[in-house]
C-alpha cells in the first residue's frame, strides 16, 4: 500500500461516494484502524497506555524495571500468550459442521512462565474428531472481532448499492466466502473464537449479524469499568459450565473477556433477539440484560477513571507523547459513539481516523514518514524490554542453580 490509497479513499469518504475498486486497501486501512481505535478510545486501552509510558520511562532512565514487568504482565494475562504456539499444522476448511470445540479453565503464568492465579477460559478445537489446538479466549480475540466487523460491515454496505443484482449476489459471495475462510482457518482461531463463540450460542442465523453482535459485546467488555464488575448478574452456567461466574469472582482488576462470556451468557439465557429489523443494537438493552446500569451512566464513570489515569510523574521523558495520547483517545470517545465504539455508525469513519491519526506505514513510502521512524524507534525499545527480561530470568536461573 502507500499514501495514495489513503488519499483516493479519503476523497471517496469526502464525497459519501465509495468505489468497489479499492475495497481491499480500505478494509485494510479501517481494519487497522480499529484496532488504534480501541488501543487509545477504551477503558482498557487507556489502562495499557500508562502501562506502556510508564514501562518507556523506565526504559529510557535505566532505573528499576517494575513498569516493564508490569506492562509486560498485563500483556500476557490479556494475551495469554504461552498457547500462542499450540495450534497444529493448518487447516483451512470452510465447512462448519467438520469443527468443533469444548471449554475448558486453565490458570496463567507471567512473563517469567512461574505459574499465577489467573484464571481464562480456553477451547480446545478439533477438526474431524482430531484436536488441533487449544486455543485461550483473550483480548485479541475481542480487539479482532471489533476489527473484523469494520472492515465486513463497510464491504457489506457497499455490496448492498450496487444497482446491478448480478453484480450484488456475486460480491455477496466473495464476501461469505471471505469471511467462512476467516472464521474456519486453525491458524486464525486465536482471534477469530469470540466471533465463534457468538455465532454459535446466539443462534443469529448469519455471520453479519453474528459479528455486529460480537463486536456489541467486545466492545462494552473492553469498556467496562473493574467496579461493576460485582454487578454483573451471575449466570446458569448454560453456556459455559460455570466458567463465566468463575472468572468474575476471581479477577481482581479489569478482564474484559470475563465480561464478554458473561454478557453472551445472559443474552443466550435471556433468548433474546437484540438485532432489530434496521440492524441497529440497543447497547442499553445488553446493559439492562446483565443487571448493569445504563449507556449514560456508565460512560461517564469511564471518562471520571479515564481522566484519573496517569503515568509516573518521577523523570517521565515521556509525558508530552503520554498527554497527547490520553487526549487523542477521550477526543475519539466523545465523539465515536462512547461505550459501544461507533458499533451504529459507517465504519468508513475509519479512514478518516487513520489519517488525522497521522499513524500510516506505508509499504511504498517507508522512509517519508514520521510514523515509520516511530514505529522503527519503538520497536527498538520493545527488544530492550524483552533484553531486560531475559536477563532478570538468567540471574533467577542462575540463583536457582546455586
Amino acid at each position: 500500500m502507500s499514501k495514495n490509497h489513503l488519499e483516493s479513499l479519503l476523497k471517496q469518504y469526502q464525497a459519501r461516494d465509495f468505489d468497489l475498486s479499492t475495497v481491499n486497501s480500505a478494509s485494510d486501512i479501517i481494519h487497522e484502524s480499529s484496532h488504534y481505535f480501541d488501543h487509545l478510545a477504551t477503558l482498557s486501552g487507556q489502562v495499557l497506555l500508562v502501562k506502556v509510558y510508564n514501562a518507556l520511562n523506565e526504559l529510557e532512565n535505566g532505573t528499576e524495571n517494575d513498569s516493564i514487568i508490569d506492562y509486560l504482565n498485563t500483556l500476557r494475562s490479556w494475551k495469554h500468550d504461552q498457547y500462542a504456539h499450540s495450534l497444529t499444522t493448518r487447516i483451512k476448511d470452510p465447512a462448519f459442521q467438520n469443527w468443533s470445540y469444548n471449554f475448558g479453565r486453565e490458570f496463567g503464568v507471567d512473563i517469567f512462565d512461574e505459574p499465577n492465579s489467573e484464571a481464562f477460559m480456553t477451547a480446545t478445537f478439533k477438526h474431524r474428531g482430531i484436536a488441533c489446538g487449544k486455543v485461550p479466549f483473550s483480548i485479541e480475540s475481542l480487539w479482532e472481532t471489533n476489527a473484523m466487523w469494520a472492515e465486513l460491515t463497510y464491504h457489506f454496505n457497499l455490496a448492498i448499492l450496487l444497482k446491478d443484482e448480478e453484480n450484488r449476489i456475486i460480491e455477496g459471495h466473495q464476501i461469505q466466502n471471505k469471511y467462512t475462510s476467516y472464521l474456519y482457518d486453525s491458524e486464525m482461531l486465536i482471534y477469530s473464537l469470540a466471533a465463534h463463540l457468538t455465532s454459535n450460542f446466539a443462534n443469529l442465523g448469519d455471520f453479519i449479524r453474528s459479528f455486529k453482535l460480537s463486536k456489541a459485546l467486545s466492545s462494552i467488555s473492553l469498556n467496562l469499568p473493574y467496579c461493576y464488575y460485582s454487578q454483573v448478574k451471575r449466570t446458569k452456567g448454560t453456556c459455559f459450565r460455570g466458567i463465566t461466574n468463575d472468572l468474575l469472582e476471581k479477577n481482581h482488576s479489569l478482564n474484559p473477556c470475563a465480561v464478554f462470556l458473561a454478557l453472551l451468557e445472559n443474552i443466550v439465557e435471556a433468548q433474546v433477539d437484540l438485532i432489530k429489523s434496521d440492524f441497529s443494537i440497543d447497547i442499553d438493552e445488553i446493559l439492562e440484560i446483565s443487571g448493569l446500569p445504563n449507556k449514560a451512566t456508565l460512560e461517564a464513570r469511564i471518562l471520571t477513571e479515564i481522566n484519573q489515569l496517569d503515568i509516573d510523574s518521577k523523570s517521565a521523558p515521556f509525558s508530552d507523547a503520554y498527554s497527547l495520547q490520553k487526549k487523542n483517545g477521550i477526543n475519539i470517545f466523545n465523539n465515536h459513539g462512547g461505550i459501544e465504539g461507533a458499533l451504529n455508525k459507517h465504519p468508513a469513519f475509519f479512514i478518516e481516523l487513520a489519517n488525522k491519526s497521522e499513524s500510516c506505514v506505508f509499504q511504498e513510502d517507508l522512509e517519508e514518514t514520521n510514523a515509520y521512524s516511530r514505529y522503527e524507534e519503538n520497536g527498538n525499545r520493545e527488544r530492550s524490554m524483552f533484553q531486560v527480561i531475559e536477563k532478570l530470568r538468567q540471574n533467577k536461573t542462575h540463583k536457582s542453580a546455586l
